[in-house]
């Protein structure tokens, strides 16, 4: 190993001893509270994820239990967090384990790479942190810290790059400890060698940093370009009678599939336009339309698209008895049904329906 490589993996673990973060997944760690932390930390803050850790933690202790989980339970104890597809993949990769590994993940990282779910950064978390094995773990993070260190001129999104990091990392992972090492460059790359504005007067490697010699910490790694992202206008509907409201499941696939939505329409809607889409969709007849109140404009920004939203309370006539309320729709992008508002918000919705689910559920509560 050249002496560079030896300062860096000596001070930074030299750092770590006194520097590492007290987060609840480094407590009594095992393979699977490293598999539920690491896969909730992808694209979401530390702060966030600790009370939905602990929550999820607390509903599903072990991967058997998970397993056997309905999928609306895992949906809703991930409610909130958003890219749903990781609680998706989290209940596939934990039946995977139940028919393949005997309810546990495997200690072999080409057999953790087998695991629905689980990619190559949290293959090597996995078994570098719970396994000991000598495993890089490179995400955005690492590639950050190890680009401004070697002044590379990499882009953290190119495969090439987490190929090329990875190599380097491997080079330097001291056997014994390279859970400590993967954990001490994460935090790091989260603390002090941040995107913006990094602390390089207090880090550990600023005099082996090459980035930090040049004055160019900002140039690394490089960045592409951002695509001005598509503004989707909707009208989000909510329709209310003999107090229960009308609620639908998206689609298994696509976007934030199968979580629980209020209907919706492309577009800003006028009053008039929703009172035929209503009678057109669901039947309901102009007179059968009590009031229809206005709950405010939202927006909500994903990673390729952005929504802005306009959502409208819709109350209609009560029934004059329970068989009376409308069935629910069978068939069709309108399928869904009425329920109890206590029923409704038990449901896994998007967040980004959070402001017309507070107004439906939080607020109505509070009275």
């Amino acid at each position: 190993m050249r002496e560079k490589e030896e300062l860096i993996r000596d001070s930074l673990l030299a750092w770590f001893e006194t520097n590492r973060r007290l987060l609840p997944w480094r407590r009594n760690r095992s393979a699977y509270t490293t598999w539920v932390s690491e896969t909730m930390l992808q694209q979401t803050r530390v702060a966030a994820v600790i009370p939905y850790f602990r929550r999820f933690l607390a509903l599903f202790p072990d991967i058997p239990t998970l397993a056997r989980a309905p999928q609306e339970e895992v949906y809703k104890a991930w409610e909130g967090l958003g890219y749903y597809s990781r609680a998706a993949n989290l209940k596939k990769g934990a039946q995977y384990c139940v028919d393949h590994f005997d309810g546990h993940l495997p200690s072999v990282h080409e057999e953790l790479l087998r695991v629905p779910g689980i990619g190559p950064y949290s293959a090597g978390a996995i078994a570098s942190l719970a396994f000991g094995l000598p495993e890089p773990a490179v995400d955005g993070n690492v590639i950050r810290v190890f680009s401004r260190l070697y002044g590379l001129l990499i882009t953290a999104q190119d495969i090439a790059a987490r190929k090329e990091v990875s190599a380097i990392v491997r080079s330097i992972l001291p056997q014994d400890r390279a859970g400590d090492f993967n954990e001490a460059v994460m935090d790091l790359g989260a603390t002090v060698c941040t995107p913006g504005n990094p602390f390089c007067d207090v880090c550990p490697l600023s005099a082996l940093c090459e980035a930090n010699m040049l004055g160019r910490q900002a140039d690394f790694p490089l960045r592409r370009k951002k695509k001005p992202i598509p503004v989707i206008p909707y009208t989000i509907v909510v329709l209310e009678k003999d107090g229960k409201v009308f609620i639908r499941q998206r689609p298994d696939a696509g976007l934030l599939a199968s979580l629980f939505e209020f209907p919706s329409y492309d577009g800003f809607l006028s009053e008039e336009e929703l009172r035929e889409h209503l009678q057109h969709d669901f039947g309901i007849l102009p007179g059968e339309i009590i009031s229809i109140t206005s709950l405010g404009g939202a927006s909500h920004v994903f990673s390729h698209l952005k929504w802005d939203m306009e959502g409208y309370l819709v109350m209609l006539q009560e029934s004059r008895n329970e068989s009376a309320l409308p069935l629910p729709l069978a068939e069709g992008p309108h399928k869904g049904a009425y329920y109890a508002v206590s029923e409704a918000q038990k449901q896994a919705f998007a967040s980004a329906l959070k402001a017309y689910t507070s107004a439906v559920f939080h607020n109505r509560n509070s009275r």
